[in-house]
């Protein structure tokens, strides 16, 4: 991929007029709606597009039945549903013209060597259909200066609030219990973001479109592993 299309896609990821949550649930309390939820509550300016066929509705929007019958490609998907159906819904995404997906499902890279299989097979299938990935197995996103809270993360069971620092994380655990940190020593965070398994879209690349935001003073990072020493290198260079 380009450097124009990663570009393209983090800001689209970053700053949505229009989300879809694939897989969306009327109950607050489980991974897949909790982000709709907290989008409500915080009184996110774009658009929200429920997807799932259990529902007319929920909470007084419209779900759609599936991923055609959606208005509009949204700027951001959100997929949250079982790791066997990503494939088929990152293509439906891509044909519908959607530019990013933020995966949260976990089944991949992180198990076995089928669940490996699986991470190779989503990326071509995303690769071939004009979509990028955030993830897979990732709690999300936020951007606190949009009211934008893409994830499941405890985290967000509080609004968060926007303040100076970027951060990135590779683990959603180990980057929410940082964020929940800050947040008790009265430090505000513009931008939190977890790439999960990174097989598309990396740490690096995010917190580079981040330091283009002059709000931001301060980026920050918790890495598991770095296999391309020489994009950390730009980064602090940057």
């Amino acid at each position: 991929m380009t450097k124009q299309n990663t570009v393209h896609a983090i800001n689209c990821m970053l700053y949505p007029k229009s989300v879809a949550i694939i897989g969306a649930s009327a109950d607050a309390n489980k991974l897949n709606g909790r982000p709709f939820y907290f989008m409500r509550r915080d009184k996110f300016g774009g658009r929200i597009y429920p997807v799932n066929p259990r529902y007319d509705e929920i909470h007084g929007v419209t779900c759609y039945p599936d991923i055609a019958a959606l208005p509009e490609a949204p700027d951001l998907a959100i997929v949250a549903i079982p790791a066997v159906h990503c494939k088929d819904a990152v293509v439906q995404l891509g044909q519908k013209g959607c530019p990013i997906a933020v995966v949260f499902s976990s089944g991949f890279g992180e198990t076995c060597e089928v669940g490996r299989v699986m991470e190779r097979e989503l990326l071509n299938a995303a690769q071939e259909n004009g979509i990028r990935i955030c993830g897979p197995n990732n709690l999300g996103l936020i951007n606190s200066f949009n009211n934008m809270s893409a994830t499941f993360s405890q985290y967000a069971d509080q609004p968060p609030i926007p303040g100076p620092v970027a951060f990135a994380t590779q683990s959603g655990a180990f980057g929410t219990g940082i964020a929940a940190l800050a947040r008790s020593r009265g430090i505000g965070i513009g931008y939190f973001v977890n790439t999960g398994n990174q097989i598309d879209i990396n740490l690096m690349e995010v917190l580079e479109i981040t330091i283009d935001d002059e709000r931001i003073k301060v980026v920050a990072a918790y890495l598991e592993g770095l296999t391309d020493a020489d994009a950390l290198i730009r980064l602090a260079n940057k």
